[in-house]
């Protein structure tokens, strides 16, 4: 049997040297790059494209190399096949650093005066301090819950809301869709980690933004279709949002002519607040081959039918 790595808009060759010097005994290949299909059971892939899973009919265990899942789900996959995803401290390190990046940014008014220097102007204006700002997290996650608990940890105070209410120490938990408004108010800065889902889809709408209160701040590290993208526009021009920091988009990469890109309040990563590496992710990859080989309970497996 064989293990091919199926990546879209992600480098494979550093993955393929280190799981060939890995497992010098399995053959491991790089989409389409495959000599039998049919010797595959094991996928390692990211963003694969569309009915890939048909081309593999003895496929066992589909191995996302992100946290989350979603870009499996445009192809139905069948109960028989597990998927499981990653979950590294490394990334959600990463993704901690990058949130509070532009947090600590936005509160310091670094992008007024980055404005102000190409006109060279000079205003000074008031910031907020740690322990004035409040944090809402949407998604308590693995990833979520790591990102609140560091900013507690800070001096922040930090609400939660998620699907099912969670008993955690510092942390004011929100859940299901009767407290998101709660949730969301009141707030100075507003961090989207949920998995994309049914229900979380385009769940950043007008309404969403007509119950935040003025100047709020948006960060999206989710995934883009999160947000209502036209709405967001909207809140923006009306002053209920006050900066928004994408680091994901409903089409990657982000088109050049996007409205997104000339608007002022708007700041762009592209995609990069928490990278999968292969060094800190390839020891989860690796053990969950072996417990498919062994026949034994896998890492990180997934709900496909909720999405996380």
């Amino acid at each position: 049997m064989s293990i091919a790595i199926i990546f879209n808009q992600k480098q494979s060759e550093e993955w393929l040297m280190k799981m060939q010097s890995l497992l010098p005994n399995t053959k491991v290949e790089v989409y389409p790059n495959i000599i039998n299909p049919s010797d595959v059971d094991f996928i390692v892939t990211w963003k694969p494209h569309q009915d890939y899973i048909q081309e593999f009919p003895n496929l066992k265990v589909i191995q996302s190399v992100g946290a989350g899942i979603d870009h499996l789900l445009h192809t139905q996959i069948p109960p028989s096949i597990k998927v499981t995803r990653i979950i590294d401290p490394t990334l959600k390190q990463d993704m901690f650093e990058h949130i509070l990046t532009c947090i600590i940014s936005s509160m310091k008014n670094f992008p007024k005066y980055h404005k102000d220097q190409i006109q060279s102007q000079w205003n000074p204006t008031s910031y907020q301090s740690i322990k004035q700002t409040t944090v809402t997290i949407l998604g308590l996650g693995e990833i979520g819950y790591y990102v609140a608990e560091k900013l507690v940890l800070l001096g922040f105070k930090v609400k939660g809301w998620s699907n099912s209410k969670k008993d955690l120490q510092q942390i004011e938990s929100f859940a299901g869709q009767n407290e998101l408004v709660e949730a969301i108010s009141k707030t100075n800065f507003i961090v989207n980690i949920l998995p994309l889902t049914k229900e979380t889809k385009n769940l950043i709408n007008k309404p969403f933004f007509d119950k935040v209160n003025d100047g709020t701040c948006l960060i999206n590290v989710g995934r883009g279709a999160h947000v209502n993208e036209k709405d967001l526009l909207d809140a923006i021009e009306e002053g209920k949002i006050a900066e928004a920091y994408l680091d994901v988009f409903s089409q990657e990469p982000l088109h050049s002519d996007h409205p997104f890109w000339i608007n002022e309040q708007i700041y762009i990563t592209p995609h990069i607040a928490s990278i999968t590496h292969a060094d800190s992710c390839l020891s989860q990859v690796m053990e969950n081959y072996r417990r498919m080989q062994d026949n034994v309970s896998l890492l990180n497996v997934v709900d496909i039918q909720k999405g996380y």
